[in-house]
């Protein structure tokens, strides 16, 4: 009887059990940064399982994945090949070919060390098959479909080996490479201000800890050189090493005139390219705004540049000078050398910050942007078809999108045989394929030997700004608000005010439909274009600190270039 009981005890105990089987696995694990502090508020997510959580207060997260939820992808991860010394260590997880070469380090081929068949293993190959020279190699490792390559360097000959390879099953380690990784899914962490982490995951059913570092933006400079930011430096003494700035008291803007030509032997600044429209500093900067204020995470709505315009006193502006303001630019009606609405979408609004005054006048708002057309004066290119271009003979580009003197720059208008059906312009003329690419060829006639950046980003300005979703290059009926500079754009350009009592841009600001009922927006203003590359106005301190505008300390001018366009900072 008793056996019986115990019997039954045993299968109901069974059956119990049963009722607490997990039907979900947890992934739980932390968030830390660097000095191993919890990381709230983190988004975790893994990508195949379609789901997420936030991490806590003290980083900890845990994400529960249902036991019937099939992964999209499960593949085995094997260790990359691995060279030490005249060793190679790799693994092979499936019977596979692996082809071992070595070539010259110009592509002749010099012999295999191994090409066979190989069963699953770890393995590790002795390289040298025949006598080297001392010399650098090219080591070629081609597993199945898979191949890595590496320098080899024979520092001292070597001699003909008998080539080796030992073996270790796939379950074993041989000290120099990890074991396979059963890949299940993909753990993506973010949080503003940092870089965002990945990792693979092999099991749903693991604690995990993953690192994030501070995010810091490769735009973020120091401050404006304050010794080639002034008229004529303050404690300095011409020739004095110990004086201020070592004795190097002035430096030339690049165009001439104005430019005394006297001043032909000091250091030549320009504008920086990396303030134009479309630049890779500015759509960075642009995202990580939106991303700190909270305005989008993965687009802004916002595009941001840099614009000449002359203070209007009792408009939009309070003070004589408007360097280094920012403005919040609602596009409203083209010139009527354009497409008209509704055909003609509006372009994204801008973000601009005043660099450059005796520009438009007090109701324009002149574009920064890639062949956007002289100004009065030229140091982008040695052109001799424009009689205001600098006579110190110092560019920044060695070639140049061409166009006629006073023509504005690059522009569908320009091209009536590929740009033109008719008049007015058609949306369908400019977005057709014979406009764009005569666009595009203007355009990328754009070089600078000395940095591709500069070359990239000034043919994407100039591409993107003839585009009818953008065309900024036409000259715009616009309404504008005086708006507080949010703080990633004043890292690409240098210059910050403190500026605290006006508001940021209104994100939910987008057509003059929005402006005109948000009623803090003004109109009667338009914009133009232009680069002409010489040393904007306020990347001289005296326009802005003279003029009584509240600078945030060494932040008190927009940068200055060489002529490679890289800025000049402190050290």
């Amino acid at each position: 009887m008793s056996r019986k009981i115990c019997a039954n005890l045993g299968m109901l105990l069974l059956l119990s059990g049963a009722l607490y089987f997990p039907d979900a696995q947890v992934l739980r694990g932390k968030v830390i940064d660097k000095s191993g502090n919890g990381i709230a508020g983190a988004s975790v997510e893994l990508v195949n399982a379609v789901l997420s959580t936030q991490s806590g207060a003290d980083g900890s997260f845990s994400i529960s994945v249902p036991i019937s939820a099939k992964p999209f992808l499960i593949k085995k991860r094997q260790p990359a090949p691995l060279l030490r010394g005249k060793s190679l260590y790799f693994s092979v997880d499936v019977p596979k070919k692996v082809k071992v070469s070595i070539y010259t380090i110009d592509g002749r081929f010099l012999y295999h060390v191994i090409n066979s068949k190989l069963a699953p293993g770890f393995y590790n190959l002795n390289l040298f098959k025949q006598s080297l020279k001392p010399n650098v190699y090219a080591l070629k490792v081609q597993i199945g479909t898979e191949s890595t390559q590496f320098r080899l360097p024979v520092l001292s000959g070597v001699t003909m080996y008998s080539v080796m390879i030992k073996n270790r099953p796939a379950n074993e380690s041989t000290g120099s490479l990890q074991k396979s990784l059963i890949v299940m899914d993909s753990l993506n962490v973010s949080k503003p201000g940092y870089n965002a982490a990945s990792m693979p995951i092999g099991s749903y059913d693991d604690s995990v800890t993953i690192t994030l570092e501070p995010y810091k933006a490769s735009y973020h400079l120091n401050p404006p050189n304050q010794c080639f930011n002034r008229f004529f430096v303050q404690g300095c003494v011409e020739g004095d090493p110990n004086s201020a700035c070592g004795g190097k008291c002035r430096v030339a803007n690049s165009c001439s005139p104005p430019e005394d030509p006297s001043k032909s032997n000091l250091p030549k600044t320009f504008i920086c390219p990396r303030f134009m429209l479309f630049s890779t500093e500015m759509l960075q900067a642009a995202l990580d705004d939106a991303r700190a204020y909270g305005w989008g995470t993965e687009s802004s709505p916002f595009n941001y540049g840099v614009v000449g315009h002359d203070a209007d006193v009792g408009g939009v502006d309070d003070g004589p000078s408007s360097c280094c303001q920012c403005y919040q630019i609602v596009f409203e009606e083209p010139e009527p050398s354009s497409p008209k609405f509704p055909e003609l979408p509006n372009p994204k609004p801008l973000i601009v910050q005043s660099f450059n005054t005796q520009a438009s006048g007090p109701k324009g708002f002149d574009v920064f942007m890639g062949a956007g057309g002289y100004g009065a004066f030229n140091s982008c290119y040695k052109d001799n078809d424009f009689g205001s271009t600098t006579k110190f003979d110092e560019f920044i580009y060695d070639q140049y999108p061409y166009q006629n003197p006073n023509s504005g720059g690059i522009s569908f208008l320009r091209y009536p045989e590929e740009c033109l059906d008719g008049w007015p312009p058609t949306v369908a003329a400019i977005q057709s394929s014979a406009c764009q690419e005569k666009i595009e060829q203007m355009c990328n006639q754009a070089l600078v030997n000395s940095n591709p950046q500069v070359t990239e980003d000034t043919r994407r300005s100039c591409i993107e700004t003839n585009k009818v979703g953008s065309l900024y290059h036409q000259n715009w009926n616009v309404m504008v608000k005086r708006v507080r500079c949010p703080e990633n754009l004043t890292r690409v350009t240098g210059c910050r005010l403190k500026e605290d009592h006006l508001p940021l841009p209104d994100p939910t600001v987008q057509t003059p439909e929005d402006a005109a009922a948000n009623g803090t927006f003004r109109s009667g203003y338009h914009t133009t274009t232009m680069q002409d590359c010489c040393k904007p106005t306020c990347a001289w301190a005296d326009h802005v600190v003279d003029k009584n505008l509240p600078a945030d300390g060494e932040w008190n001018s927009f940068y200055s270039c060489d002529k490679n366009g890289i800025p000049i900072t402190a050290e």
